[in-house]
């Protein structure tokens, strides 16, 4: 029942994982992340678990979650067990960088308040 629910939420668009130049959109209230191949995101790299990472959204934001992973899964170079995820984080798991795209529209329109539009900056 529990899972029903999760799959149920509402996921915002326009947020992605980029592996190289490949772009995964997140579609679901769980990614699951490893080696095996019944999870979400497949990684071909034995340093990887079978089951290693999971990203979650869950109360308006995404976290990571290592999933007691044999080399460990760290965000933007620190060791986790648990973290929320921000637009640009990178993700290491073994020697496998990934990296957290969020581009909701109430993201940019936060940004742009803060630090304003770059062509109203005049940055040549």
């Amino acid at each position: 029942m529990i899972q029903n629910e999760t799959e149920q939420k509402t996921i915002p668009p326009n947020v992605y994982i980029v592996i190289n130049s490949q772009v995964f959109p997140i579609k679901k209230s769980r990614v699951t992340i490893g080696r095996k191949l019944d999870n979400d995101l497949v990684i071909h790299d034995n340093l990887v678990s079978r089951c290693h990472a999971e990203i979650r959204y869950e109360d308006k934001q995404f976290s990571l979650l290592d999933l007691d992973s044999t080399g460990g899964t760290f965000l933007n170079n620190k060791k986790i067990k648990k973290s929320v995820l921000y637009s640009g984080d990178i993700i290491l798991l073994a020697n496998v960088p990934i990296m957290f795209v969020d581009q909701r529209e109430s993201l940019e329109k936060k940004s742009s308040e803060t630090t304003g539009k770059l062509a109203d900056n005049n940055v040549e």
